[in-house]
């Protein structure tokens, strides 16, 4: 029983560590998105963008998978933001903001 208390409240320290800091990783890969003019990106180039700007680790055999396992344990309990999203088991990840940063051309 004491186990499974102390499981549950270190699942818990780690979700609301990842919910916290989730802003701040979202703000570094909108940045890289708009400094390399892209729309959307996967999770192994959003992994190097984290690694290079200190954010996340990023492993050698197994490159994207420390985002991954967040991205996982995110859409498992429900609170996976809408730019993200997996389709046959990859992740894109799209600009959170892209209303405000990209400008709107009305075709007559």
């Amino acid at each position: 029983m004491i186990f499974f208390v102390i499981f549950a409240y270190h699942q818990q320290v780690i979700e609301m560590d990842n919910a916290e800091n989730l802003k701040t990783l979202q703000e570094c890969l909108d940045e890289y998105m708009i400094r390399t003019g892209r729309h959307e990106i996967d999770e192994i180039e959003a992994n190097s963008a984290l690694a290079h700007a200190g954010l996340l680790n990023d492993e050698d055999q197994h490159p994207g998978r420390p985002l991954r396992d967040i991205l996982v344990r995110l859409r498992d309990s429900n609170h996976l933001p809408q730019n993200i999203r997996q389709i046959y088991g990859l992740w894109k990840i799209k600009l959170s903001r892209t209303i405000m940063k990209y400008p709107l051309i009305l075709q007559f």
